[in-house]
């Protein structure tokens, strides 16, 4: 019997089973998804975000200025759609509650009652063939004003007034953003609820009032985590509400803490799982490594988010082209949102064609909506392996240190029998390979390959491998 047949057999007898035990108990599983239905997230986010290339020093020609070059480049068309405003373009609170943008920034938001308001700056997007994502934060006060330096860039006014976060005002700034502004995706931090104890110096000038902190980073005893996913749970409400379409993104960003990992998915459409990432190779894989063992609380509607992209920038930059394909490589292998976090408008060809690179974006927004597993797992070198669809199967071979190494991919790495043939393709220019078995690679932090068991032919290979190598 082949082993197509045994598959078929193995298929209807779980059917069989299924149908037989239907309705026995209302806990017996009926094998579909329960968590997060809403939005538009059927598979990761694409876009750019202002924060990594601008902090809270955004203006209207800045955010303009990249969503042109994503059209013109070509990124739009690869899926590069979202153009998110980070912190930095709120100017205050009205006397009415109303958020008040920095018409010194963005100009095109004067009305002419003296208002202001996003939605030409929404509809020029749109326009573009684009989405756009704002910022805001589940407290009263934001990151940017709890640890900016940058205070021309934040809020002024009274206390009140520059009390900028959803706290007290979700369904309000909810229904402005959206139904009014016109925006497709917001993500919500969680500073305010975290970092504002009556110790706090901002406190005790008067600057800021106390929030009783429900987060603590460090301790889920000290954190009260009902409270959290009721505080988020609540804008996602307002979300479902004045989106009756379900065309928006909520990104939950709450850094992995508050046991997150366990209910985002049953809230929002992206989940952070670590702290801010750094243009540093040792940062990257510490935020790498907060999702890379997530893989079950990831599907179609709701991803792990291990932050922003730094490519470009510092060991990432132009200068360091294999470490920057290393971390768009490892990741698309995530199934992570893939935002970018530079200022494309200074972007050199080289990092251009990495996010635009066809084949890797390809292994991010594959509609099976598999995160990758790790097959093999050390401080020095990592195998991971994701299920595409139709049965494909990527690999990417992680060399986590400065020096060369050699790594050994067998057939056992991909759960396919010890003397299957298997052709690879890499993710890039290099030539496919054949191999039975197992193949050595010794090549730069890591390649991604796309594998598939062959009818015939067998072939060893051996590359060099110095850093990451996916396929």
């Amino acid at each position: 019997m082949t082993p197509r047949r045994h598959l078929l057999m193995i298929a209807a007898a779980v059917s069989a089973l299924a149908t037989s035990a239907a309705h026995a108990d209302d806990l017996d599983p009926a094998g579909e998804w329960s968590g997060y239905d809403r939005g538009a997230a059927d598979l990761p986010p694409m876009g750019w975000n202002s924060w990594n290339a601008f902090g809270v020093a955004i203006d209207e020609e800045k955010i303009l200025g990249s969503a042109d070059v994503i059209v013109s480049s070509g990124l739009a068309a690869k899926g590069y759609r979202y153009i998110d405003l980070d912190e930095g373009w709120w100017a205050r609170r009205g006397a009415d509650g109303r958020m008040v943008i920095r018409s010194d920034r963005f100009p095109s938001a004067i009305r002419n009652d003296g208002s202001t308001s996003f939605r030409p700056l929404t509809d020029r997007l749109h326009a573009m063939g684009l989405k756009a994502g704002i910022y805001s934060e589940i407290g009263r006060n934001s990151c940017g004003q709890l640890y900016s330096d940058d205070r021309a860039s934040l809020p002024s006014g009274t206390v009140a007034e520059r009390e900028v976060g959803l706290y007290g005002h979700v369904d309000q700034d909810i229904r402005l953003y959206f139904a009014e502004w016109g925006f497709d995706l917001i993500k919500v931090d969680g500073c305010g609820i975290r970092g504002l104890p009556a110790t706090n110096p901002k406190v005790i000038s008067g600057e800021f009032r106390a929030f009783p902190p429900i987060i603590d980073s460090d301790s889920l005893g000290r954190t009260d985590i009902p409270a959290v996913r009721a505080l988020y749970s609540e804008v996602a409400k307002a979300l479902e509400q004045h989106n009756p379409d379900d065309d928006f993104i909520f990104s939950i960003c709450i850094w992995g803490s508050a046991d997150v990992r366990s209910w985002a998915k049953n809230v929002g459409n992206t989940s952070r799982t670590s702290e801010d990432i750094f243009p540093i190779w040792s940062r990257m894989l510490f935020n790498l490594d907060s999702a890379s063992r997530r893989a079950l609380y990831a599907h179609p509607g709701s991803w792990n988010d291990p932050d922003m992209l730094y490519v470009g920038s510092g060991d990432f930059d132009a200068d360091h082209l294999t470490e920057a394909r290393t971390h768009f490589s490892m990741w698309a292998m995530l199934n992570a949102p893939l935002i970018i976090g530079y200022d494309l408008r200074h972007a050199a060809p080289e990092l251009m064609n990495i996010l635009g690179n066809k084949r890797i974006i390809a292994l991010d927004q594959d509609p099976a909506g598999n995160q990758s597993v790790l097959a093999y797992d050390s401080d020095d070198a990592q195998i991971y392996v994701k299920t595409l669809a139709g049965g494909t199967k990527a690999v990417a071979i992680l060399n986590r240190t400065s020096a060369p190494l050699e790594a050994t991919l067998t057939s056992d790495h991909l759960k396919y029998l010890a003397d299957s043939d298997i052709d690879l393709k890499i993710c890039g220019p290099e030539r496919p390979a054949v191999f039975a078995g197992s193949t050595n690679s010794r090549s730069p932090h890591a390649r991604p390959w796309c594998s598939r068991q062959a009818a015939s032919g067998r072939l060893r290979t051996a590359t060099t491998f110095r850093k990451c190598q996916a396929a």
